[in-house]
């Protein structure tokens, strides 16, 4: 079985979505590219082969083999890649800003329901991470203009509300849930072009 995880580089954190045949599967947040520096960057791009591994804090996760100068990095739960993670991937169902999302374990559940019965067949998996394009590091450390740092900062607040909305513990009305699910797609495409709007392409 091959993965694929197509990132988007932050100067915050990276978002990704994890994709089978190119069926997505769910979301993902990791650490921001620092060089590979280990506890502070996500990982190289590359192709990984993946294991089980279960512990006491995560229960059955994933497990990435030979990833160069870096050890014991895991795919596993997490909602915000700077506070939680130290070079590990953590699957989300919705993104909620650069590095964080929400529901990382159903989306954690939902990708080993696809990864571990193959697992089990002694069958080798494997996951591919790479870019749309390297320069979007570039991009996103490049200075960005006002009108898009401020669309950026309503879309990351919407994107917020939205996403708090649709995590609410209390059941609330359907079409209250897919506005919020709308609202949230929106504002992340919203937040993902400003933030790689470079100054000169906004006239």
């Amino acid at each position: 079985m091959e993965l694929e995880l197509i990132r988007t580089y932050f100067p915050n954190g990276t978002n990704g979505e994890i994709s089978i045949e190119c069926k997505l599967i769910c979301f993902s947040i990791e650490l921001p590219w620092k060089d590979n520096l280990p506890n502070i960057s996500c990982i190289p791009e590359g192709r990984y082969a993946l294991e089980k591994i279960h512990t006491e804090k995560f229960g059955w996760h994933l497990h990435l083999l030979n990833v160069k100068g870096r050890g014991l990095v895991m795919i596993h739960p997490a909602n915000d890649a700077l506070k939680d993670l130290r070079g590990c991937i953590a699957p989300v169902l919705i993104h909620s800003g650069p590095g964080r999302g929400l529901r990382s374990r159903f989306a954690l559940e939902a990708l080993l329901a696809k990864v571990f019965p193959v697992l089990e067949e002694d069958q080798q998996v494997f996951i591919t991470i790479k870019s749309i394009n390297m320069n979007l590091i570039e991009r996103a450390q490049a200075p960005t203009p006002t009108f898009f740092k401020k669309l950026r900062n309503i879309a990351l607040i919407l994107a917020a509300v939205s996403g708090t909305i649709i995590a609410a513990p209390v059941a609330l009305p359907t079409v209250i849930i897919q506005v919020a699910t709308y609202l949230r797609a929106a504002s992340t495409i919203a937040s993902a072009v400003s933030q790689v709007t470079v100054q000169g392409e906004s006239q």
